[in-house]
């Protein structure tokens, strides 16, 4: 009697322990997902986004090839080289004027007027193309590092949910483990009495079951770990031997296969432990990569996730769809084609050429004129004849129809962006509306688990209800989160797509 008075004292202890890891476990996951109390989260994620910025080997592509398009500029609207000719007559030709020795001829070409502006024009809207094409790989690497920043953060809470469920189940199982030994008395008889098991009795217990679950997930052959084995020995020798104590009651099978099912639960929940921490590795890799890091490198996420700011009234920002980048690079490449159109017109005019010959004029002694030894200057002008039409013709038709591409590109873009606009306010309101449920959903959850504990604790009935339940909440608690890094990720790409960042 006295060793069942003990199980019934550290089975108040322990039911009072689950109910204090229940509430807990609830707030602090309110606590952390719905409060903004900490900034840490949004200022370490800000960090990311600016080392992101400077070291992403994509965004410096872009961004060189903006450059380079600036580089197009002074090559489009410069004149052509001038051209320099010079002769030497081996024996001097004889002249009026004396023997000329030597000619030399500098030209200088124009473009026919216009055509040097209509070339500038197409390259400074190439170059505002190639930066609009910037500005896109910027806002979708930003949302990127948004959406695996989220991804790493809620693997995250999913582990440290998983670990708080887990040191519940254990506790429940000592429950259990202490009804199994009482043979299914009534352990609510002595909820008067002081409880005289200390805490840290019971911390060593629990810690030792800790390290004999984990051990467990590295052996081979059938897997099964000590408290297991001393629970299915015990059920072995009740039923060939008959011999166990008559105090263990009528109820002792149940209570094995409460201890079993427990066990059952306990070592999924490890697994799922285990496969989390493997998927947050590659959730960080994936994140590091982005910032072009090492790898491995140690990701911060904080405690909990701040919204990112958008407009309040959200469905205004349909108007921003065609300020997005995607959008005016087509526009400036519409624009860009229809002054190469212009360009390609005005090049099939002549070209203008202005330029001076200089003739060395070497004296006669024969020569009595005036102009004898002087030297002549000529000044020339030159006229190209384009009189090959069908390239000049190709090369308008060629413009034409970019420019025309380049305008439709730009429409069927806006036509992507508002259908994807729709489809995520649509992911975003389902994300808030599940943020709510669950949250709900786990409040009644929780308080059903107290109650069935109680319940359990008083009258040893309705324990494969409580491991039910138990497992629902689990899963409330993971779909919570899940429903919180949805809403963020919407709407960080509602940013994205009305290119509001």
């Amino acid at each position: 009697m006295k060793s069942i008075k003990n199980d019934i004292e550290k089975s108040k202890f322990l039911r009072l322990l689950i109910l204090k890891n229940h509430l807990f476990l609830f707030f602090s996951i309110s606590f952390c997902i719905f409060l903004s109390s900490s900034t840490y989260s949004q200022d370490s994620l800000s960090y990311y986004l600016e080392q992101a910025a400077s070291n992403n080997p994509g965004i410096k592509a872009r961004f060189l090839e903006y450059s380079a398009a600036l580089e197009k500029l002074p090559q489009a609207s410069s004149l052509p080289d001038p051209e320099i000719q010079s002769g030497y007559f081996i024996p001097p030709m004889e002249l009026l004027g004396g023997n000329q020795i030597a000619e030399i001829r500098l030209m200088q070409m124009f473009p026919w007027f216009g055509t040097l502006k209509a070339a500038k024009d197409e390259a400074s809207k190439m170059a505002l193309a190639k930066f609009e094409n910037f500005r896109n790989a910027k806002n979708e690497l930003y949302f990127n590092v948004r959406a695996a920043y989220y991804k790493v953060y809620r693997t995250q809470k999913e582990i440290e949910v998983a670990e708080k469920n887990l040191k519940i189940l254990k506790t429940l199982e000592q429950l259990a483990l202490i009804k199994f030994r009482s043979g299914g008395t009534s352990i609510a008889g002595g909820l008067g009495s002081s409880v005289s098991t200390s805490s840290s009795s019971l911390s060593s217990s629990s810690s030792g079951m800790n390290g004999d679950a984990m051990s467990g997930q590295g052996r081979t052959g059938t897997g099964i770990t000590t408290s297991t084995q001393a629970i299915i020995s015990m059920g072995s020798s009740d039923n060939m031997g008959g011999s166990l104590s008559s105090s263990m009651g009528n109820g002792s099978k149940g209570d094995m296969v409460n201890l079993l099912r427990i066990r059952i639960e306990i070592q999924s929940l490890e697994n799922r432990i285990a496969l989390l921490k493997d998927q947050l590795i590659s959730d960080k890799v994936g994140f590091n990569l982005f910032l072009n890091r090492y790898p491995l490198s140690e990701v911060f996420t904080g405690d909990s996730l701040i919204e990112p700011p958008v407009i309040s009234d959200i469905l205004s920002l349909t108007d921003s769809i065609a300020n997005h980048p995607m959008v005016k690079m087509y526009k400036a490449e519409a624009l860009a084609n229809a002054a190469k159109l212009t360009m390609a017109t005005r090049m099939g005019y002549p070209m203008l050429g202005l330029g001076l010959n200089y003739m060395l004029i070497r004296p006669r002694s024969d020569n009595t004129s005036m102009m004898n030894g002087k030297d002549m200057i000529m000044p020339m002008v030159s006229v190209t004849l384009p009189i090959y039409r069908k390239k000049y013709k190709a090369m308008q038709q060629e413009a034409e129809y970019m420019r025309e591409a380049a305008t439709e590109s730009a429409v069927e873009m806006m036509n992507n962006l508002q259908f994807n606009f729709h489809q995520t306010m649509q992911d975003y309101n389902d994300a808030t509306r599940r943020v709510k449920l669950y949250k709900d959903q786990a409040l009644l959850a929780d308080k059903s688990v107290q109650l069935l504990i109680n319940s359990f604790s008083a009258s040893g009935s309705d324990f494969e209800e409580i491991l039910r339940m138990q497992q629902q909440l689990l899963d409330f608690e993971f779909k919570l989160i899940e429903a919180v890094v949805d809403k963020n990720t919407s709407t960080a790409r509602l940013i994205y797509l009305t290119g509001i960042d």
